[in-house]
């Protein structure tokens, strides 16, 4: 018998599959990127059925099964993680997309998973004339992480924390071209 792992994670993405089973995709604390399959979440009854929307944050009980995981509960249901405005919605859209499309496979990433949280929080709160550098330094980070940022002097007071805070921000417009051209090498480093 599996034994049942409950770790915080984000709903990255997710799709109906047959008639009643909802397969979500969700960057966890523990496990990494993992495959979920939530079986009858779309019935109407379903307790599970509202907290696995994209970008939400929570508490999940996860079952390793044969193929693939299986999901048997969440708690700690939020969804501060979604911004108001469309702008930080679409910013936000894009952060999800280059995570699914660098993080292959289950594996833990706990400073990535802690950054990714922290950044799309800022996100979600950070006023329309700072989101842009805000997915910058989330952006230059994600990478950072993944190996794909080289440790230069321009770039570490970026990389040293976490931070979004107003001086953060004015660094990252004073520095918008290096971050940006640094942002740019670093995707195209990818091969993806």
């Amino acid at each position: 018998m599996h034994s049942i792992i409950t770790t915080e994670g984000i709903v990255l993405a997710k799709r109906s599959a047959g008639e009643a089973t909802t397969r979500v995709v969700v960057f966890t604390e523990a496990l990494g990127v993992v495959r979920i399959a939530a079986r009858s979440a779309r019935l109407e009854r379903s307790k599970l059925r509202y907290g696995l929307e994209t970008l939400t944050l929570g508490r999940f009980a996860l079952v390793e099964g044969r193929y693939e995981w299986k999901l048997t509960g969440a708690q700690d249901i939020s969804r501060e993680l979604v911004p108001e405005s469309l702008a930080g919605r679409r910013a936000a859209g894009r952060v999800v997309r280059l995570l699914l499309r660098l993080i292959q496979g289950e594996g833990t990433h706990l400073e990535l998973y802690r950054t990714a949280a922290n950044g799309l929080r800022a996100l979600a709160a950070s006023p329309a004339d700072e989101l842009e550098q805000v997915e910058w330094l989330l952006v230059l980070r994600i990478l950072w992480h993944l190996g794909y940022v080289e440790q230069s002097g321009a770039l570490m007071p970026f990389l040293q924390n976490d931070s979004y805070m107003s001086e953060d921000i004015e660094r990252a417009k004073v520095s918008g071209h290096t971050l940006l051209r640094s942002i740019n090498e670093s995707l195209s480093a990818t091969g993806l």
